[in-house]
């Protein structure tokens, strides 16, 4: 049994879940037995909500703030796999800062979340720092689950597009001949949406999308936002926080109700999103949608539309949508255990693949042994 651990742009909580992995050939079987979303304490989300861009934070408070999201982490862990035996731990933490590629060099990314504080609180080894070894090769960072969706979702002769709705919105294009994997991240999935309902409704979310059904998108700020030559950029790119922010909810967004409001950020995510699938050939394929904004009914109505293709929650193809992103990382350790390289290159932009993650280590020699008997009996 293997924990996966995740925490996304959108802040709401900590994503754990505990989940059966079996190499299965160069995939794997995953059983997924125990999900929950852990909100974090409201003290530590309005610290973390104060050290994020644009706002920055001093080194004194990071610091505190790796040691205390640990501890969540953890203690988000303990509770969750109760009772269970669990053989390791996987963790991709709190993104603190993301900026991607810079000129002539790799990207610069920062998870923070003490793996050691979460090793004290599961008593297991720990796989974390999953974005630093793309980066120190040239690479983005991100998109990382890209890998995963590549196992668990592939399919002889059925092309599939995996679209992820947390904080930002990414595409994995995955072709039915075998061939490489494409993906990206697209712009704000979530991100402006949960700002709005949380500064405009009072609420953390807009539940089902009921107060964007009742607005009506802004065309001329949709297009304007739309306009940013990020959208255009080819891949490799990622985004995040930095660019797409409580800060670019600008003037323009004050002048219209909550509700137009909320429209518009969905008219933003509808159309990014599949003016992304029509640039990439797969126009034609069918939308596995995972994340926070699956459950986000005006938007995924409006993604339908723009695509012009069903949109179909990823369980329909055995998935949990929720856990998505967790279990990925669970695999993404279970591949630093075996020493397999899971960075995608042409995803990232790296100059080649790399093992990805570093470990917090407890009990690893038995640990590794048990990963190579698996290895060897699938």
């Amino acid at each position: 049994m293997v924990v996966g651990l995740m925490a996304g742009t959108s802040l709401d909580g900590i994503d754990v879940a505990v989940v059966e992995l079996r190499p299965r050939g160069p995939s794997y079987s995953v059983e997924l037995l125990r999900f929950q979303t852990i909100p974090y304490e409201r003290t530590l989300e309005r610290r973390l909500r104060a050290a994020l861009p644009p706002q920055s934070a001093s080194a004194r408070e990071v610091c505190e703030l790796h040691a205390d999201v640990g501890a969540a982490f953890g203690d988000a862990a303990a509770s969750v796999a109760e009772g269970v035996e669990i053989a390791f731990a996987a963790s991709h933490g709190q993104t603190l800062y993301h900026c991607g590629r810079r000129a002539g060099r790799g990207g610069a990314t920062l998870q923070i979340g003490d793996a050691f504080a979460i090793r004290e609180r599961v008593g297991v080894t720990v796989a974390y720092d999953f974005r630093s070894a793309d980066c120190a090769a040239g690479g983005e960072g991100a998109p990382l689950v890209p890998y995963a969706d590549a196992l668990l979702l592939r399919r002889p002769g059925l092309p599939r597009v995996a679209l992820n709705l947390g904080g930002i919105a990414n595409l994995t294009l995955i072709p039915g001949d075998g061939g490489e994997v494409s993906a990206f991240d697209v712009g704000p999935g979530n991100l402006l949406l949960d700002e709005l309902a949380r500064t405009r409704l009072g609420q953390p979310f807009d539940r089902d999308g009921t107060a964007a059904a009742r607005g009506r998108a802004d065309t001329a700020l949709v297009e304007r936002v739309l306009a940013d030559p990020w959208f255009a950029q080819p891949p490799p790119k990622s985004t995040g926080r930095e660019r797409f922010g409580a800060h670019a909810l600008d003037g323009a967004w004050d002048a219209l109700t909550a509700e137009d409001a909320l429209a518009t950020a969905v008219e933003i995510t509808a159309r990014s999103v599949a003016a992304a699938i029509g640039r990439s050939g797969y126009e034609s394929c069918d939308v596995l949608v995972s994340g926070g904004g699956v459950h986000n009914r005006v938007l995924l109505a409006a993604i339908a539309r723009a695509t012009a293709v069903e949109v179909r929650s990823s369980a329909c193809a055995g998935i949990d949508p929720d856990a998505k992103e967790a279990i990925a990382f669970a695999v993404l350790g279970y591949e630093l255990l075996r020493g397999r390289p899971a960075g995608l290159p042409r995803v990232t932009g790296a100059v080649g693949p790399r093992l990805l993650g570093a470990l917090a280590p407890q009990g690893l020699e038995t640990l590794l042994a048990r990963v190579r008997a698996e290895v060897g009996a699938a």
